[in-house]
């Protein structure tokens, strides 16, 4: 619980995070969310991807390491953009325009989006769908793709 709070207290400094570091952070959720989507039931995953670790019954010592990687790379980004002096920049709506075709290249589809945006407990292919967003917005370049990955991220870590 206290790490849960600090990820919520510092989320917001995520949108001045480095893209590298960004992309760090975000390779450890996609990580996790492989190693849950391997592991255990489309119906579980999706509750991962709503309710985090807690929906997970016991945890093995995979999924602990997973979850060690997730914290310590949020946490680097978070001080990376104490120290970066980038300003902080959430995605505008071209940023989503290019994740959005990166995912259909990707072979995302329309039904896929709209689950995940509406973190849809039914679909049963909401895991894949969410690693395929995670793979899509990691792929973009530039103050696109950090615009991006810093949104993501700031979503997961306030959450």
């Amino acid at each position: 619980m206290a790490v849960a709070s600090l990820r919520q207290k510092y989320a917001s400094l995520l949108s001045s995070s480095p893209d590298g570091n960004a992309a760090e952070a975000l390779r450890a959720q996609l990580a996790m969310l492989n190693h849950v989507m391997a592991r255990e039931t489309a119906i579980t995953c999706n509750n991962y991807l709503r309710n985090g670790p807690d929906a997970l019954s016991m945890p093995d010592q995979d999924f602990l390491t997973d979850m060690d990687k997730i914290g310590a790379t949020l946490f680097h980004a978070f001080g990376a953009a104490k120290k970066s002096g980038l300003a902080a920049a959430s995605a505008s709506d071209e940023d989503w325009s290019l994740l959005a075709d990166a995912f259909i290249n990707a072979g995302g589809t329309p039904t896929e989006m709209n689950a995940i945006a509406n973190v849809s407990p039914e679909f049963e292919g909401l895991c894949p769908a969410v690693a395929k967003l995670y793979t899509s917005a990691l792929s973009l370049q530039g103050e696109p793709g950090r615009h991006v990955k810093t949104t993501l991220l700031y979503e997961i870590a306030r959450n």
